[in-house]
């Protein structure tokens, strides 16, 4: 019995010490970062994206299906969208907290994605009302043969990497409640899939989302096509620490040596 006790405490010892610890640098298919880091929000994730957004009918919207990516020859007038069309597109993380992609002299070792890179495609954001949205999804993807330019590739190449998040809009906010031309949409995202998802599946933001998105939109000069900017936020779940696992082997070995002795 003694034995027994003086196991549980020194486990419970080396479990608080790991919860003092600062957390480990996550890597995720070669995505990095800090689940500690501290931002200007509650967040210690945050992430700063650029994107090319267009309006589509409902049939000819980009399928919500792994690796499927929209067409740009769909897109509509932004001006004369209604009902039932559809706001999708593609685009690319290039800030993930505070750590730049291509800036090598970051403290975590490299860019966050120093030999790859996160891009993503949205769709599925159907106009339900003047001025609301319903439904939408976004996929993030990690590519480790970087080819993606949101300014010159092709959409497909915002979707041929392998799927890092997978999110469901649970409610959406826009800013304008006359024209879709122009405003700010904000959604609230629950994680569904991916490699990471048990590392921003949180439920900690409002209506029990993970994830906060907010992105402007401008169609200027009637183009149908926009590019634009966004940031999306939320928490991370730290890899547990090896002090942690440790705790837990000594706490099993105690049971076991106890229920052992008992016999």
């Amino acid at each position: 019995m003694k034995m027994l006790k003086k196991l549980v405490s020194a486990v419970a010892m080396l479990a608080a010490f790991a919860g003092t610890a600062q957390a480990s640098i996550i890597n995720i298919g070669g995505v990095t970062w800090d689940p500690d880091a501290v931002s200007l929000t509650d967040s210690d994730f945050t992430a700063r994206y650029v994107f090319n957004q267009f309006f589509t009918s409902n049939a000819n919207a980009v399928g919500n299906a792994v690796n499927a990516a929209p067409n740009y020859a769909n897109a509509i007038n932004p001006l004369t969208v209604g009902i039932g069309d559809v706001l999708q597109g593609v685009g690319e993380l290039v800030s993930f907290n505070g750590v730049d992609y291509g800036n090598t002299k970051s403290l975590v070792g490299g860019a966050f994605c120093a030999s790859c890179e996160l891009t993503f495609v949205f769709g599925g954001f159907e106009i339900s009302g003047p001025g609301k949205f319903k439904n939408g999804w976004l996929r993030l993807y990690v590519d480790n043969t970087p080819d993606f330019d949101v300014s010159t590739s092709a959409a497909a190449n915002a979707s041929d990497g392998n799927l890092f998040l997978e999110l469901n809009a649970v409610d959406n906010q826009f800013s304008n409640a006359t024209s879709f031309q122009s405003g700010f949409l904000t959604s609230f995202f629950a994680v569904t899939g991916g490699i990471a998802a048990n590392n921003f599946d949180t439920n900690t933001q409002q209506f029990m989302a993970d994830l906060l998105s907010s992105a402007s939109s401008q169609f200027s000069n009637n183009n149908f096509l926009a590019t634009s900017t966004g940031q999306i936020s939320g928490n991370t779940i730290p890899e547990p620490s090896t002090v942690l696992l440790l705790s837990l082997a000594l706490l099993g070995l105690a049971i076991t040596r106890r229920q052992a002795n008992s016999k």
